[in-house]
């Protein structure tokens, strides 16, 4: 497969053809109590979920959040005040900015545990997430009315990301 080059200097945007497949589960679904037992980097994308291992006493390596739940505006306390180091980045809806793309990157590099929030929307954020978090790593995301989903970094799901980044328009 040939390189895919780390710099995002242009959005990508999520034509309507794909919107399908990114409404699938990837990965597999959790029941909160298994959350406790997942070991390595947790990578967690949605406020509700950085909300849920927060108040379990998990603390992400990096929480991608947009204060904003599918009923609105919502702010959890702990997910406000989570976060060594913090950055703000502009996102529209069914894109990857080259800020959020930067952000993942120098989020995963950092020492400290990060938060990243997202003015405008964040669940396209799993894509450079799993692009650029080490294999083996575990991100948990949100999926609307259906619940919690882990997806393993692994060479496979990196290539599947891959694929759907060359599909992405710029």
């Amino acid at each position: 497969m040939e390189s895919m080059p780390y710099e995002l200097d242009k959005p990508l945007i999520l034509p309507e053809h794909l919107r399908g497949e990114l409404q699938r589960v990837h990965g597999i679904l959790l029941e909160e109590d298994e959350i406790k037992n997942i070991e390595g980097m947790i990578i967690c994308v949605g406020d509700v979920v950085t909300h849920t291992l927060l108040k379990m006493g998990i603390k992400p390596k990096m929480a991608v959040v947009d204060y904003k739940t599918k009923r609105g505006e919502m702010v959890f306390e702990d997910v406000r005040s989570f976060g060594e180091r913090v950055f703000r980045v502009e996102n529209p809806a069914g894109t990857i900015t080259p800020g959020l793309w930067d952000a993942v990157k120098k989020a995963l590099i950092s020492e400290k545990n990060v938060k990243i929030v997202v003015d405008g929307e964040e669940d396209l954020a799993v894509i450079p997430v799993v692009f650029f978090a080490p294999l083996g790593a575990n991100v948990i995301y949100g999926m609307p009315n259906t619940g919690l989903v882990l997806l393993k970094i692994t060479p496979e799901e990196r290539d599947k990301v891959k694929d759907l980044i060359k599909k992405m328009e710029v």
